[in-house]
Parts: C-alpha cells; sequence; structure tokens
C-alpha cells in the first residue's frame, strides 16, 4: 500500500466539532483517540470503497503502482560449462 498521511483528533475534539473532523476525514483517513490511544478511524466513503470493500488479489496488493506493465523476463540460464557431481 502506498504510504498514507493520517490526521489526529482527541475524543474530545471530535465530540466538541464533528464537522471539522468530517471535513478533515474528507482529505485524509482521520485517527480519533481515546485517552491517548487511537480508538477509531474516520475516513471517507469513497476510501473505504476503495480501500476496503473489494478484495484483493495477491497481485493487487502487492503491486507498484508506479511501476509500469511490461512482461518480466528472465535472463535464460544454461548449465553449459557446469560440472554436476552425484
Amino acid at each position: 500500500m502506498v504510504s498514507m498521511k493520517m490526521s489526529f483528533m482527541t475524543g474530545a475534539a471530535f465530540n466538541r466539532n464533528p464537522s471539522n473532523a468530517k471535513k478533515e476525514a474528507s482529505a485524509r483517513p482521520l485517527l480519533i483517540t481515546a485517552r491517548g490511544e487511537v480508538a477509531y478511524v474516520l475516513v471517507s466513503y469513497a476510501e473505504f470503497q476503495a480501500n476496503w470493500t473489494a478484495p484483493k488479489t495477491l497481485f493487487e496488493a502487492l503491486r507498484d503502482p508506479s511501476g509500469d506493465e511490461r512482461e518480466f523476463e528472465a535472463a535464460r540460464l544454461g548449465f553449459n560449462n557446469r560440472i554436476v557431481e552425484f
């Protein structure tokens, strides 16, 4: 997964101003803390759909989005001039 920036907000600040929390969560995931520990994560619905609802294949999970789509072609190995002992 691409490194994702996150915002933090205390539970008390969230309770005082949930509109501010929604605005912050629209830009990036918002971690809401309780007693100094992360307790909840608030994300936009679009972010939720893109990252948490659809199951990913192993290829999709490990794929480098900045990489190109060329097929990997490994160099052909030859066994000439090798001594094999049994």
